[in-house]
């Protein structure tokens, strides 16, 4: 939702600037929205800021927008996640009728300090509902002789705080205005996002889920070569991810690098490659205080694809491929029973997403999901998951002339971000393995299936305080 404020605040800063290259409004949006679409160059416009009074307060006026987002959601089972590996999202009891959340407020601020400097900030209030196996023989953890067997644990669901994004930009004022900032981002990879708002369906991909990192907290620069070509790269704490619940604060002595490199070429197709590095795992210090794991290194190599021909179509992928050294993997029970290891673990994840407004008030959003983890090591348990999702969107707030857009774009999209969303979604969800289970909690799980299927109701609210 952060996107909507800063959206609008780049706006206006265009609107009353005079910039020596086009390609700098797209270097500005596309490095405050972590990746935004190319259209925004367009907004550029060729106005002093020797303006009257009133213009330049507004223009250095503080922005704020919000967010909301409530949902029910029926689902005939949960996916079996190891704590180790994190939680699978449950917003409702497998089997039971629809459960009805608020699942989410958010609000953001941000403000142009000076003619190139601007900040930024948002902050979440989230329901979470989360669920995860632990083995137990019957002591928790398997620690002994009798046979492991896998049980959802008795988590309650929770209200949680959070510091979601903030940031302080500067734009250098030499060649294309090179930007350089300071905060927490989105890693700007491929299309999905952790907000609600900011997707096209009501659930994300397994891919973005385990696959790759969602947040970064560090520094992060970015320059604009030309119309067509632009670079990021950045130096932040360490993989932030809402699966395994990772905070912004560093947990070794390591650094993590990052970097994309985007191609926008005719007919708003985008193309980009990016890759991220780092020592990831929880720092073990030895007697003379040397970090055992910092050799253990976790990459990937990512690609991600996008083409908005018209404003109604938008159509979207994304690729990853990585590798993790030494990761330690506890004994696992029944239904998918192996026992413990260290080893190296690979993955291999895609996911290709389609979206097209057959009427203005009206939308269809299909997504197919694979990820390939042969060796367990982001889901816990060696399989290929797979997902197909069919998602109508209404588009409420086209509906009354009152309401309508908010002003920005999905990300690498000319798609209109609404005020009001309606969005119904069936997701089905398949395994090579026996991973799905309607098991109450604290139970044995002598049996699973291989795959479920969930119904979700969704209601986004966005609002912009101009």
């Amino acid at each position: 939702m952060q996107a909507l404020v800063l959206h609008d605040c780049v706006r206006r800063i265009l609107a009353h600037t005079q910039f020596p290259t086009l390609g700098f409004a797209f270097l500005i949006t596309g490095v405050l929205l972590g990746g935004a679409t190319p259209a925004a160059r367009a907004q550029e416009a060729g106005v002093s800021l020797e303006g009257s009074g009133d213009r330049r307060s507004d223009l250095y006026r503080p922005r704020m927008s919000s967010f909301l987002v409530g949902s029910s959601s029926y689902s005939s089972a949960t996916q079996m996640v190891p704590e180790f590996a994190g939680g699978a999202a449950q917003p409702s009891d497998p089997q039971h009728t629809f459960n009805f959340r608020f699942d989410k407020f958010g609000i953001a601020v941000a403000q142009r300090l000076t003619p190139w400097l601007f900040g930024s900030a948002a902050a979440e209030i989230e329901s979470h509902r989360d669920a995860h196996t632990h083995g137990r023989d019957p002591a928790f953890a398997c620690p002994g002789t009798t046979p492991c067997v896998e049980q959802f644990g008795a988590e309650e669901p929770e209200i949680v705080v959070g510091l979601d994004r903030f940031d302080i930009t500067a734009a250098i004022p030499i060649g294309n205005r090179p930007t350089v900032a300071i905060g927490r981002f989105d890693v700007p990879f491929g299309f999905e996002r952790h907000d609600e708002p900011l997707l096209l369906t009501a659930t994300p991909s397994d891919l973005f889920r385990f696959g790759r990192p969602m947040k970064m907290t560090g520094l992060l620069a970015g320059y604009q070569f030309a119309p067509w070509l632009d670079v990021a790269a950045w130096l932040v704490n360490r993989w932030e991810s809402e699966t395994t619940h990772d905070d912004f604060n560093d947990n070794n002595k390591s650094k993590s690098l990052g970097g994309r490199l985007g191609l926008t070429l005719p007919g708003m197709f985008n193309i980009g490659v990016g890759g991220w590095s780092g020592s990831e795992q929880e720092a073990a210090y030895d007697v003379d205080m040397n970090d055992t794991r910092a050799q253990n290194k976790r990459w990937i190599v990512d690609l991600d694809v996008s083409w908005a021909p018209m404003r109604r179509l938008f159509v979207t992928g994304e690729f990853v491929h990585g590798k993790e050294d030494s990761v330690e993997i506890r004994e696992r029970g029944a239904p998918f029973a192996a026992p413990a290891a260290e080893k190296d673990v690979t993955w291999t994840g895609w996911y290709a997403l389609g979206h097209y407004d057959i009427a203005d008030w009206f939308g269809l959003s299909v997504r197919y999901s694979v990820l390939d983890d042969p060796d367990g090591g982001r889901t816990g348990v060696e399989q290929k998951l797979q997902s197909l999702t069919l998602a109508p969107v209404f588009h409420l707030s086209r509906i009354s002339s009152g309401l309508g857009l908010t002003g920005a774009n999905y990300a690498r999209s000319r798609h209109p971000v609404d005020a009001v969303d309606l969005r119904l979604e069936y997701r089905l969800n398949s395994s090579d393995r026996p991973v799905f289970s309607d098991a109450v909690p604290a139970t044995n799980i002598l049996t699973a299936d291989k795959t479920g299927y969930q119904f979700s109701i969704m209601l986004v609210v966005n609002s912009l305080f101009r």
